[in-house]
């Protein structure tokens, strides 16, 4: 899919978000997804892991 269809796809999604939820759609920085996704889940694991 062209980058341009992505992007006017994802604006009407968050859009429609908001408007059905009454919530602002909190966009975040995507740049560093994947330390992201590991930190989430290493803080996620500590509290099942301290137990052991």
């Amino acid at each position: 899919m062209p980058d341009e269809f992505v992007k006017e796809v994802s604006e009407r999604y968050i859009e429609l978000y908001e408007k059905i939820t009454g919530k602002f759609f909190d966009r975040v920085d995507t740049r560093d997804i994947l330390n992201r996704i590991e930190n989430n889940i290493q803080q996620e694991l500590k509290p099942l892991l301290s137990g052991i």
